[in-house]
């Protein structure tokens, strides 16, 4: 696996908050975007974007180094805030980049990939993403708790595309 590239990986947080302004971006739906980036990245190309490994937890895949750059990016490269939902709901956490990010550190094969991403789940909350991811081998044939196998990419049914027999 390859080693995680910090300023790299503060740079695809960033994007994705600077891509995603609809309201849509609490923290459930960047876990599930950096998963999707890299879990599709690798199916294309073997190696994924951010380096990290991904746990298989309750709410889906998750990259085991997000939370904590995400808590060293608060209030400095992005802003977390907690939104009022309604009755029944808990809070929704909100990411809005403070900062654009730096294309210079992407190939343009990750870039496009990263846009491909946000455009695809820009819509979806993260329960949606959640569920999606829930759907796909790389979670289905994974031990709870345990590190998800890049290889199991490419045994997964694209969400939302039919087969193709």
């Amino acid at each position: 696996m390859s080693r995680i590239n910090e300023k790299k990986y503060y740079n695809i947080i960033l994007f994705f908050a600077n891509k995603i302004k609809n309201g849509t971006l609490g923290k459930l739906k960047m876990m599930k975007l950096l998963y999707f980036l890299d879990f599709d990245f690798f199916e294309k190309y073997g190696k994924s974007v951010t380096g990290d490994k991904y746990l298989r937890w309750e709410n889906g895949p998750v990259p085991r180094k997000a939370e904590q750059i995400i808590k060293q990016m608060n209030g400095v490269d992005i802003k977390i805030s907690k939104r009022k939902v309604g009755n029944g709901y808990n809070d929704q956490q909100h990411i809005e980049a403070l900062k654009t990010f730096d294309l210079n550190l992407f190939s343009k094969e990750e870039l496009i990939m990263m846009d491909d991403i946000a455009d695809k789940w820009e819509k979806f909350s993260g329960t949606e993403m959640k569920n999606a991811s829930h759907g796909e081998a790389p979670w289905i044939a994974t031990k709870p708790n345990e590190i998800i196998d890049y290889n199991l990419a490419y045994y997964r049914n694209k969400y939302g595309e039919m087969d193709k027999d």
